[in-house]
């Protein structure tokens, strides 16, 4: 009986306060979280829609031959063999989406980069008897020679022209459906 003793009228007003207290500050706690995840959110989709938008245009018409573009996304393996010893340069993937979460994905496959552990350069690190390469493989060097492991998958933000190969055609031997481009003069920094 003591315990209800101790919990008369005005100590249980002060419990219902101290708990509806509580509760309307957890409700504000939790609303606050959600409303700074939505901007999180936002903020990432409209960084990286930009470059799904490029890409988009970069696939369907010539506008932006010879021109400086920025992507942000993040470098995947190219889609090839790599078989020769004396290549200075590799055609990397770079892959774009409208943001972190999301399933669709844009790839360029012509990111073109010179091979090296200099700036702005990658390195295919395999055994002389290894026939196939995964991302463990490959090491990317940024803008400041920082090196990045691929399979980490680390976001870049990459700068390079564009070079259509169609229009280096004579203009009556071109495919004015062939959009496949080159990415060259790859400037390379971490996002």
């Amino acid at each position: 009986m003591k315990f209800f003793h101790y919990l008369d009228n005005e100590n249980l007003r002060n419990c219902k306060k101290h708990l509806l207290n509580t509760e309307t500050m957890n409700k504000k706690t939790t609303a606050f979280s959600a409303i700074a995840l939505n901007l999180f959110v936002l903020l990432l989709s409209a960084c990286n829609s930009n470059s799904v938008k490029i890409v988009e245009a970069l696939e369907s018409g010539y506008e932006y031959e010879g021109k400086q573009i920025e992507l942000v996304g993040e470098f995947n393996a190219p889609f090839f063999t790599f078989t020769s010893s004396k290549s200075t340069v590799i055609p990397m993937a770079f892959v774009v989406k409208s943001h972190a979460m999301s399933s669709e994905k844009h790839s360029i496959s012509d990111v073109i980069l010179n091979l090296g552990t200099g700036k702005n350069t990658v390195l295919l690190d395999m055994a002389p008897d290894q026939k196939q390469y995964t991302l463990k493989n490959f090491f990317v060097f940024d803008n400041s020679g920082q090196k990045y492991n691929l399979d980490e998958h680390p976001q870049f933000k990459i700068t390079g022209t564009v070079n259509y190969n169609e229009l280096k055609k004579p203009e009556g031997e071109r495919d004015n459906k062939n959009f496949s481009f080159r990415l060259t003069d790859v400037t390379i920094d971490k996002n």
